[in-house]
C-alpha cells in the first residue's frame, strides 16, 4: 500500500478483535469475453460460483480498512464526500436517509441471518445491528438512534472511538449522519433517489476508495449520466431508467466489477498522485529498485468490486423511491488472485477482448503488453 489512505497503521481505532470474522475473500468475476453489463444477482442467488447471501462483505480486514478510511477523511475531505447541495444546508434530511439506510441494512441482513453460518455454526460477521432503539456500530465502537425522525446524536460504545467521534463532530452538521454510517462500514456508500417518472440520481455519495472517479464529479447525476465515461456501455447507459426502477423497488441485487492496477493503492481518486511502482517478492529493495518504464507490469495487483443495492421501503421520503449502493473493495496482489492455470488463461483472454475503448478507460492501454508478459510467463512457468 503506498498512498495517504493506507496509513492506518498510525491510528489505534478501531481498537477491537474480528479475526474469527475470518481471512478477507477474493471474488475473481472474470469472464473470458468482457463486456460491460448490468449482470445483478438478486442476493441469495449464485455469483461466480459462490451464493451470495449477505449485504454486508465482512471480514477480519475490517479494523484495518476503517482506518484507512478515517485516515483518508482526515486528510482529503473533499475527495470522499459529496452532498446534493440542496441536502447540504439540510443536515435533517441528511440524517433521515442515513437513518433509512442503516434500517435496511439491518433488515436485509436479518432476511438471511444464520443462513451462512461460518465454520462451527458461527453466524455471519455483523457489523451494523439493532438493539432497541439504537443501531449498534461494533467495530466503529459506537451507537445512533434506530429512529431516522430522531435527533442525531453518537453514543461511544469504547473509549477508544472517542477520538474520532470527536473528529466527526467537527465536521459540517449535515456531514456527520453520513460519516457514522460510513465509518462503520467497509463498504463505501452512494444514496440514489428517483422522483416519479425520473431516473435516479446521487445525492449522497461518502466513497474513500473510487476506481478512477471523483464523488464530487457524480453529485447530482443520473445513472445514464454517471456512467457516460465508461467505454462499452451502451446497454447499461440506454436501461438506465429501467434499471434505476429496478434497484429502488427490487432487490437487493449483487454485482461485480474488476480491474488490473499498476499497484496497490487503495484510492485511485483522480487527483491522488500515483505510488510508486512496486517490485516483486523477492526483487531488490525500493532503494534499489529502477524506475519502471512506461507500460511495465511489474507486481500488478487485481481490484475488484462487490456492488450491492439495497431498495428503500416506501414512505419515509414521500413519492420519491431511493436505493443504497454499498461498495466493497477487495484488492490483491495479481498473482493472489490469478493462481491457477485456468484463471491465468481466463484473464488473458478476458483482456484478449477488451476493446481499445476499453482498455484506454481502464488505464491499460499502454500495460497490455506488459500484462500479456506478466501472465504468459506464470502460465508456463
Amino acid at each position: 500500500m503506498g498512498r495517504d489512505d493506507d496509513a492506518s497503521s498510525s491510528y489505534a481505532w478501531p481498537d477491537v478483535d474480528v479475526r474469527h470474522w475470518g481471512a478477507p475473500r477474493l471474488p475473481f468475476p472474470v469472464t473470458p469475453t468482457y463486456r460491460p453489463r448490468p449482470d445483478l444477482v438478486r442476493l441469495g442467488g449464485a455469483a461466480h460460483g459462490r451464493i451470495e447471501r449477505e449485504v454486508l462483505d465482512a471480514d477480519s480486514d475490517a479494523p484495518a480498512t476503517l482506518a484507512a478510511k478515517l485516515a483518508r477523511l482526515r486528510r482529503w475531505p473533499q475527495r470522499c464526500v459529496a452532498l446534493d447541495p440542496a441536502l447540504a444546508g439540510d443536515p435533517g434530511a441528511v440524517r433521515a436517509r442515513v437513518g433509512a439506510a442503516a434500517n435496511a441494512i439491518v433488515g436485509a441482513r436479518a432476511v438471511g441471518a444464520g443462513a451462512d453460518a461460518g465454520p462451527g455454526g458461527d453466524e455471519p460477521a455483523s457489523p451494523l445491528e439493532r438493539a432497541g432503539d439504537e443501531i449498534l456500530a461494533r467495530v466503529a465502537g459506537w451507537a445512533f438512534p434506530a429512529d431516522p425522525k430522531a435527533p442525531f446524536s453518537l453514543r461511544a460504545l469504547r473509549p477508544d472511538a472517542i477520538p474520532v467521534l470527536d473528529w466527526i463532530a467537527s465536521r459540517p452538521p449535515a456531514e456527520r449522519p453520513l460519516h457514522a454510517l460510513a465509518l462503520a462500514l467497509q463498504e463505501d456508500l452512494a444514496w440514489m433517489e428517483a422522483e416519479p417518472g425520473e431516473p435516479a440520481r446521487a445525492r449522497l455519495l461518502h466513497v474513500c476508495f473510487p476506481s478512477g472517479w471523483d464523488p464530487a464529479a457524480k453529485i447530482g447525476r443520473d445513472f445514464a449520466s454517471i456512467h457516460a465515461p465508461v467505454a462499452d456501455a451502451e446497454l447499461l447507459r440506454s436501461s438506465a431508467l429501467a434499471l434505476s426502477r429496478a434497484l429502488t423497488t427490487q432487490g437487493p441485487f449483487v454485482r461485480f466489477v474488476w480491474t488490473v492496477a499498476p499497484d496497490g493503492a487503495r484510492s485511485r481518486h483522480p487527483a491522488d498522485t500515483p505510488a510508486p511502482m512496486p517490485v516483486d517478492a523477492g526483487g531488490p529493495t525500493p532503494s534499489e529498485a529502477a524506475t519502471p518504464t512506461q507500460g511495465e507490469a511489474a507486481s500488478p495487483w487485481f481490484r475488484c468490486e462487490r456492488q450491492v443495492s439495497v431498495p428503500m421501503p416506501p414512505g419515509p421520503l414521500g413519492d420519491a423511491a431511493a436505493a443504497l449502493f454499498l461498495i466493497r473493495l477487495h484488492l490483491a496482489p495479481l498473482a493472489a488472485a490469478a493462481h491457477t492455470p485456468e484463471r491465468l488463461a481466463t484473464l488473458r483472454a478476458a483482456l484478449d477482448s477488451m476493446s481499445p475503448a476499453t482498455l484506454d478507460y481502464k488505464g491499460l492501454a499502454a500495460r497490455l503488453e506488459a500484462l500479456r508478459r506478466w501472465l504468459d510467463a506464470r502460465a508456463s512457468g
